[in-house]
């Protein structure tokens, strides 16, 4: 046996004897491991209170409450058709969805563009709700509209007009005023933009270029020209005015 080997074997005799280096290794890591462990417990303990970063996880959707959903949008716009198929847009300043069970957005600083006779009309208001499934506008406060053609209305409040129908509704105050020399005012009313067909279902006043007249209710074909006065209907003509 070579002399190398007889002093590696000698080396681990004394290692391994009793009293050597490995038994006081052995009686050193029986006080440091467990030591460790504790002071890994303790910090893994206090470190949650101690740490600024906030900490995620996961629980199954049965074992919790969901919350509720909110949109809020600044400069919104949303497109779509009206039953012809002539598409419209609304935009808003601000736009929000309280939740995603709610249809309606509540809306800032309202236009709205749509088409009619191949003109392009528009609305302007101030404030009001949109229903994303009835595309209905309801519009808390004055309301205008220009037919871009030859007619303005406008309503005081209360007004509610559907994109896709083109039909206004205003429970307040509503004005037509038409460059032809036609203009009425009245209450209650249903205005059908398309074909111009109104119906007032309060008390209504207004002027042609032959006089002036009011009644308790009016139906009219304001593309016709032809109106129909119910109810204390008064006539007043101007003098010369018909020749």
């Amino acid at each position: 046996m070579s002399a190398l080997a007889d002093q590696q074997r000698t080396h681990r005799q004394h290692f391994a004897a009793p009293g050597g280096s490995h038994d006081k290794l052995i009686r050193l890591l029986r006080v440091l491991l467990p030591a460790i462990v504790g002071m890994l417990i303790a910090v893994l303990a206090v470190s949650p209170f101690t740490d600024s970063r906030e900490i995620s996880f996961l629980l199954a959707k049965d074992e919790v409450d969901i919350a509720k959903e909110r949109m809020r949008v600044n400069e919104a716009l949303y497109r779509g058709e009206d039953s012809k198929g002539q598409p419209f847009s609304l935009r808003a300043g601000s736009a929000i969805q309280k939740s995603s069970k709610d249809p309606l957005l509540q809306m800032k600083d309202l236009s709205a563009s749509i088409y009619v006779d191949g003109a392009r009309a528009s609305i302007l208001a101030g404030q009001g709700a949109y229903n994303l499934e009835e595309e209905v506008m309801q519009i808390n406060g004055p309301l205008t509209f220009d037919s871009g053609k030859d007619y303005r209305a406008s309503a005081s409040d209360d007004a509610q007009f559907s994109m896709v129908d083109k039909i206004l509704r205003v429970g307040g105050k509503f004005s037509y005023i038409s460059d032809k020399g036609f203009d009425v005012t009245a209450s209650n009313v249903e205005f059908y933009v398309d074909d111009r067909r109104l119906q007032s279902f309060g008390p209504v006043s207004g002027s042609t270029r032959v006089g002036t007249f009011s009644a308790n209710r009016l139906r009219g074909d304001l593309n016709a020209r032809t109106i129909t006065l119910v109810g204390n209907a008064q006539l007043r003509i101007r003098q010369g005015a018909i020749r």
